[in-house]
């Protein structure tokens, strides 16, 4: 071929190659408008407790799932896995309660008998507090050392 056919080609394909870019890719000012809305502290804190379940839950189910783990292993991931269900149901119970009760964001989070619980509200006070320790209290029989924290984003 000639010199003439072979930059014919390569600019064919270059422009050939921009226009599927620039038809595949969204234009910037949509994607800053995805990216701007801003996360509460809350749900922050959620989305890390989240991924924190689903990491626990996915290395227990490698263990299963590997031939090379020992019966042990195997029952402790499963007790593993047991274990952050409860937790998992155990913490979405009480949001639900706390919403019930008049908290419309809210997070809890369960560690053994710890439980750390935050709450939008702007304007708490010590009866606040109070209140829903109580509340918690009151459904799980004084089982959990209970925090509370409240924030006002």
């Amino acid at each position: 071929m000639n010199k003439q056919a072979i930059t014919f080609l390569s600019l064919f394909t270059l422009i050939l190659v921009l226009s599927v870019y620039y038809l595949v890719v969204p234009p910037i000012d949509q994607q800053t408008n995805v990216q701007t809305k801003q996360l509460s502290k809350i749900e922050v804190l959620q989305n890390q407790l989240n991924e924190n379940h689903e990491n626990t839950l996915a290395e227990n189910n490698d263990v299963i799932a590997s031939a090379k783990s020992s019966k042990k292993q195997i029952q402790e991931a499963l007790t593993s896995i047991e274990k952050t269900n409860s937790d998992i149901e155990t913490e979405n119970t009480i949001c639900k309660l706390l919403k019930e009760k008049g908290y419309k964001e809210c997070f809890v989070e369960l560690d053994d008998t710890h439980l750390k619980v935050v709450i939008k509200l702007k304007e708490a006070t010590s009866k606040d507090a109070n209140r829903v320790i109580k509340c918690i209290q009151g459904k799980y029989n004084n089982i959990f050392d209970i925090e509370v924290k409240f924030v006002e984003d």
